[in-house]
């Protein structure tokens, strides 16, 4: 079965024969004294006009080629969200060079790992921080000519010759644009859309991180495109959003750099990723992406400020949940609501809601989105009878864009809504999705043999298992080498266990194991701050991670969290026995991916003591502590 509509290229001809520098010089010339974006500084939003914007880049992409930057080179940023990333990204591709994004939790292997197999003649870097990260590898690579460094602050006592700052490179493209006042554009209009714009490094939960090499016209119609399909007011009204996901990450880096260039869409940049919630209160933002970490954590900390809120705000809390939960469920089933269920749900909104969702930032928004992995139902459920309208939106690295998204309007959790026009789908004889279309990458960077397996005769294969719905919607059952069979030769889809577990405020990681075993088990990673206030509240005493997540009354806790989750699973995938892993996993250190998203392999590497330990049978246990006692004897007697 082969799922499409109709893409008709010719209602954005806007987008046909441009590269994403030409679409960036007619908006300049559109709107110079318009805002492009804002920025944080010294507590004061600064607003940068497209003309601004443009006199950066042009510094910057000149600077470069004085540097000897040529067409087809690759250029490394590595930082938080900052205006510098986003003139570095586009002067990289005004030059026809290819850019790509580094994680800021990457650890100094795995930077030192994509530089390599990028081949990057230039590393621009937000700070000392990661100057750090690359510095000691430096001699490594025969392409590397500079470290440039944006904020140099901290760098008065190095002294290596490759280092240069941002401001002088750009004052190297001033003196070059006055010489040579048309070369910015020469080069801009020298380049193709089938180019390849930049890199990206898959998350590389199964193996290496891999550059996938994405096109001017993959990301121009399979992602900017097919979101103004997906979310039409964007094309109509004028949106504010916050940057704050790596731009590392394809969607970040679309939302910030590439949607301004056609829609009205004004991105803020907070001064600290860490003070997200902060700049969410400031900004009241009308368009919100996040992952569902993010939704997970938010959801989890207003249900513990719940729990610590005077007996009036908990009353009235719950008799709000009671009202909005029977109103959205006739909303997700599309019955018709009557007047009263109206003004029930009004009040409830303006009493009990409103007031939270002002807090969080959450007030004023239009659309509100989650990507970047599978989204757990309870969330999203959580999200809607607030009142916020959380889509849920499936992508990937390869296909370069929005393959399959709910569409706005409270549509009921669990499943991913039907594709955008710009793509063909269908699913294998396993159920693996198989998509065609604009948006589907060139493949991987000096990798053919991948390249060949992930794409045949145009399809690309998502290595991800898909079914449809009684509704015709697209439902993401697991990744394809995720799935596992027990013992007993069931079917077990650890993605669908793991979410309802981590459903929780005190849960922030799961990891089943279940694999030729007789029942699924998991390691648990407790979410610190949601189980330290509760810790506080109950007044269990504890003097960090560790001692917390080992202790007695946390492990009864999670167990009636887990216990909760089970209750929404059929019997055989239930959890029967789990393990609280004792530290916080960490990116920095490789315990998960830059993204945070798990390695399985690795978990069990981690943690094998404790993953065995819970399928060891109780004769095992009996044989193994008399044992033990034995032994215990033996010593004695010796001694």
């Amino acid at each position: 079965m082969i799922h499409s509509q109709s893409f008709n290229p010719s209602q954005e001809e806007i987008l046909l024969g441009k590269t994403i520098p030409m679409l960036f010089l007619e908006r300049v010339k559109e709107k110079p004294k318009g805002v492009a974006f804002r920025f944080k500084n010294l507590g004061v939003y600064q607003g940068v006009t497209w003309q601004e914007y443009r006199e950066h880049v042009e510094a910057f992409s000149l600077g470069l080629v004085e540097l000897g930057l040529k067409k087809g080179d690759r250029v490394a940023i590595m930082g938080d969200p900052c205006p510098e990333w986003l003139y570095a990204d586009l002067a990289v591709l005004s030059v026809g060079a290819i850019s790509f994004g580094i994680y800021s939790t990457c650890s100094p292997e795995e930077v030192r790992y994509q530089v390599e197999v990028g081949g990057a003649k230039f590393f621009v870097a937000e700070d000392q921080e990661y100057v750090d990260k690359i510095l000691p590898f430096a001699d490594q690579f025969t392409d590397l000519l500079k470290i440039i460094v944006i904020d140099t602050r901290a760098m008065f006592m190095y002294r290596d010759p490759r280092l240069v700052s941002f401001s002088e490179v750009e004052e190297m493209g001033r003196q070059r644009g006055a010489k040579s006042p048309d070369r910015f554009e020469e080069m801009i209009q020298r380049n193709s859309p089938e180019d390849t714009a930049f890199f990206i490094f898959t998350s590389g939960t199964t193996g290496p991180s891999k550059p996938a090499m994405i096109s001017h016209k993959n990301i121009l119609i399979a992602f900017v495109y097919a979101f103004g399909e997906v979310f039409p007011e964007l094309r109509t009204h004028e949106h504010r959003g916050i940057s704050h996901l790596s731009l590392a990450h394809i969607f970040e880096r679309n939302v910030s750099i590439y949607f301004p260039l056609l829609y009205d869409f004004i991105p803020y940049i907070g001064e600290e990723v860490e003070y997200l919630q902060e700049t969410l209160y400031e900004v009241q933002p009308t368009f919100f992406h996040g992952v569902p970490r993010i939704w997970e954590k938010v959801a989890g900390q207003v249900i513990v400020g719940i729990e610590s809120s005077s007996k009036l705000k908990k009353m009235a809390y719950r008799l709000g949940m009671r009202i909005n939960r029977r109103y959205i469920q006739k909303v997700w089933e599309g019955e018709s609501i009557s007047f009263i269920w109206r003004s029930l749900h009004w009040i409830a909104k303006q009493v009990v809601f409103r007031p939270i969702l002002n807090k969080l930032g959450f007030c004023k928004t239009k659309y509100v989105i989650s990507t970047g992995a599978p989204l757990p139902p309870q969330i999203q459920s959580l999200w809607h009878t607030w009142g916020v309208d959380l889509v849920n939106l499936y992508g990937s690295t390869e296909a370069g864009g929005v393959i399959t998204s709910q569409r706005p309007g409270f549509q009921k959790p669990g499943d991913l809504g039907k594709p955008t026009s710009v793509y063909k789908v269908k699913l294998g004889e396993d159920g693996e999705l198989i998509v065609s279309g604009p948006g589907v990458f060139k493949g991987y960077w000096n990798n053919e043999g991948l390249t060949k397996e992930t794409l045949k005769e145009g399809w690309l294969y998502m290595g991800e298992v898909f079914e449809y719905n009684e509704k015709g919607n697209l439902k993401m059952v697991d990744r394809k080498k995720d799935i596992m069979v027990t013992a007993g030769g069931k079917n077990i889809t650890p993605t669908e266990i793991e979410n309802a577990i981590k459903a929780s405020p005190y849960i922030s990681e799961v990891v089943v194991f279940a694999d030729g075993r007789k029942f699924p088990s998991a390691l648990i990673e407790i979410d610190f701050n949601t189980v330290a206030e509760w810790a506080r509240r109950n007044k269990v005493l504890y003097t960090g991670f560790t001692s917390l997540a080992t202790h007695p009354k946390t492990y009864e806790l999670i167990a009636g969290e887990v216990e909760k989750g089970n209750q929404l699973l059929a019997r055989v995938e239930r959890v029967k026995k789990f393990k609280i892993i004792p530290k916080e996993l960490d990116p920095e250190e490789g315990d998960t991916t830059p993204t945070r998203k798990i390695k399985r392999k690795l978990m069990y590497e981690m943690f094998q003591d404790l993953v065995e330990e819970m399928f060891r049978s109780k004769e095992e246990e009996v044989i193994e502590a008399e044992t033990e006692v034995f032994f215990k004897k033996e010593r004695r007697v010796k001694s």
